[in-house]
């Protein structure tokens, strides 16, 4: 299959050009054969019956002068052929087309056509005709030395303009071939303007045509994808501020009432207090995923301990593991990197405070650093919950959260791992995670090497 929309055009084009060519060459042959072969008739038979009744007023010694000025004026080659099959030629054309058969029917009478053009037109034609003597028979055959310029030209245009009409008909219709997928795409692009992106493009040909549908195809789904993504984003932003404002707004109207306990009152208070920090939180995690999606988020790297950093981090969330009673195993090799410390601290922060919360009292939580050729591994893996593998595969999606019922003990919003990821990117690493329902998760964060 041709590849090349260039190549293929080029080759529709000399393929109309070989059908106009063929279709020309019978449709100009039906127009003029009889037309041609009748003019062409009717001169040789004029210029017989000039040499017929110029014969007949000859002396015998006078004729062969006659026929040579008669050939030379005349420009035609003549050939005389008596009975007893002498021929006699005059003019410059020597071979002729008639056999001895042809020379016998002549002189009894009959008339013989033969064409001697290369062209499937009668353009050339030798006739043989009966010449009367008063003493014999004889046979005599004409030919013309040039030929018909005019009628040779007029040929050649209408062949030409034959030629041309066929091949400009099939060469439109071929075309047709490749004008059709770039309708689809003029359709294609006006559907998604409206806001639908359920796009179907034939994607079989290989051509530039071919690439270009598979590639808008491609597009659409991906901006189908992100419509998709950008409405999750509502209602999970409206979903995410609506819970607390909800609970904040409640608490409120109570202490509003009045007729409380003090520590009635401290219990809603604290309540408020908690919603309202949530709420900082999420917007906190909102800006910083935007500003980072921007590209202005401040990027300050510096030398980094890794092995420092990781410590200080277990360190401070020493309430929170301690609270639940989690073994923290340390495997910490003196590593350095270049590195922005305090975004790389949030990613740390994030991941372990997973740890923490997803794994049941006096589980484990292991923290190993690697620093192999060109790239540094941190591994944080635990005893905890796990997740499923649809869930896996989704969770660094903004807002989602593998807890489908939203229990907001965890105090999550779905954005921690989306920031992780983020971070981790700007500094030219990946994330991997592996999952499975009860044996925990093992998040793995590589990060190039100095």
């Amino acid at each position: 299959m041709i590849k090349s929309l260039y190549l293929k055009m080029v080759l529709l084009f000399f393929v109309a050009v070989a059908i106009g060519i063929g279709g020309a060459i019978p449709l100009t042959i039906y127009l003029f054969k009889d037309q041609i072969t009748q003019s062409i008739q009717q001169e040789y038979a004029m210029r017989n019956e000039l040499i017929s009744d110029a014969f007949s007023r000859l002396a015998p010694g006078e004729r062969d002068t006659f026929l040579k000025q008669l050939s030379d004026k005349q420009k035609i080659s003549l050939w005389v052929h008596d009975k007893n099959g002498l021929r006699y030629a005059y003019g410059q054309t020597n071979k002729s087309y008639l056999t001895g058969e042809d020379i016998h029917r002549i002189q009894n009478g009959a008339e013989v056509v033969r064409r001697t053009s290369f062209l499937p037109l009668p353009t050339n034609l030798q006739m043989g005709f009966p010449l009367q003597t008063p003493d014999e028979q004889l046979a005599l055959v004409i030919h013309p030395e040039g030929t018909n310029h005019s009628q040779l030209y007029m040929i050649l245009g209408v062949f030409i303009a034959i030629t041309i009409a066929i091949a400009n008909t099939k060469f439109i219709l071929f075309t047709s071939v490749v004008v059709k997928p770039l309708k689809a795409l003029t359709a294609a692009t006006r559907k998604m303007a409206k806001g639908d992106f359920s796009i179907q493009l034939q994607t079989k040909n290989k051509d530039e045509l071919g690439v270009l549908s598979e590639q808008f195809q491609q597009m659409a789904h991906e901006m189908s994808q992100v419509e998709k993504m950008r409405q999750e984003f509502v209602s999970n932003v409206s979903h995410e501020l609506q819970t607390p404002l909800a609970s904040i707004s409640g608490f409120v109207s109570i202490l509003q009432r009045g007729g409380l306990e003090e520590a009635e009152q401290q219990r809603c208070l604290n309540i408020i207090r908690h919603e309202s920090m949530r709420l900082s939180r999420l917007s906190e995690n909102m800006l910083r995923l935007t500003t980072m999606d921007s590209n202005h988020l401040p990027f300050h790297p510096s030398l980094v301990r890794l092995d420092s950093q990781l410590r200080r981090i277990v360190v401070a969330a020493e309430p929170q593991w301690a609270s639940k009673r989690l073994n923290i195993h340390l495997e910490l090799s003196k590593t350095a990197i270049h590195a922005d410390e305090d975004l790389l601290s949030q990613v740390w922060l994030n991941v372990f405070s997973n740890s923490i919360k997803f794994t049941p009292e006096g589980g484990d939580i292991f923290i190993e650093l690697r620093a192999g050729k060109g790239e540094i591994e941190v591994i944080l893996r635990d005893t905890g919950i796990g997740m499923v593998e649809e869930d896996r595969k989704r969770i660094f999606e903004r807002f989602f959260m593998a807890d489908k019922s939203r229990n907001r003990e965890a105090e999550g919003s779905g954005l921690g791992l989306a920031i992780v990821k983020r971070v981790v990117e700007l500094h030219g690493g990946r994330v991997e995670i592996d999952s499975a329902p009860g044996k925990g998760t093992a998040v793995t964060v590589f990060l190039p090497a100095m």
